[in-house]
This record gives structure tokens, C-alpha cells and sequence, in this order.
């Protein structure tokens, strides 16, 4: 096998040859720009619904601290079953005393 060097020529582009690449390529990229824009919106719309659920969720949050927090005060001013229960057998108790007298 022989060696054989091979020679590359550079080739030089005329200005229209140059003019017409800028223009493909202005062309594809304004494409992309447009497919990119498209996608974009659709991401900017999909935030704002994801935003506006969460309102809703923190309105909802904010509702059942409220809630739970009222609960919480109810609950401190009930008595203990067992604490009813024999303040009723008293109660039952003095009214049958004083029934009798």
C-alpha cells in the first residue's frame, strides 16, 4: 500500500452563496424562535393554573387551621366523660334529697 497523501482544497464561498446560507439559516432559526415561543406560552399557561390551584389549597389550609384551632377551644371547655358522669349521679342524688324534705 502506497501512501497517499491526499489534499483538501479549501473552497471559498461567492458573497450570493454566503447571502443564501445567512438567509437558510436566519430561516431555521426563526422556526425554532416560534417553536420555542409556542412552548414557552404553553409552560407560562400551565404555571399559572398550577398557581391558582395552590391559592385554593392555602385558602383551604388557612380555613382548617381556623377550624382545627376552634376545635382545640371547644374541646379545653368540655368536662371528662367520667367527671359528667358523676357530677350527674350527684346532681340526681341532691335532687332525690331534696325532693324528700
Amino acid at each position: 500500500m502506497k501512501n497517499e497523501t491526499k489534499t483538501f482544497e479549501e473552497k471559498a464561498f461567492t458573497a450570493t452563496e454566503v447571502g443564501s446560507m445567512i438567509e437558510r439559516f436566519d430561516d431555521k432559526l426563526n422556526l425554532v424562535l416560534e417553536t420555542m415561543d409556542i412552548k414557552f406560552e404553553n409552560v407560562n399557561e400551565r404555571f399559572d393554573r398550577v398557581e391558582n390551584r395552590l391559592d385554593v389549597v392555602e385558602t383551604k389550609i388557612d380555613r382548617l387551621q381556623d377550624d382545627i384551632i376552634e376545635v382545640k377551644f371547644e374541646l379545653k371547655r368540655k368536662v371528662p366523660q367520667d367527671d359528667f358522669e358523676k357530677l350527674e349521679k350527684r346532681v340526681v342524688k341532691l335532687e332525690k334529697l331534696s325532693l324528700s324534705h
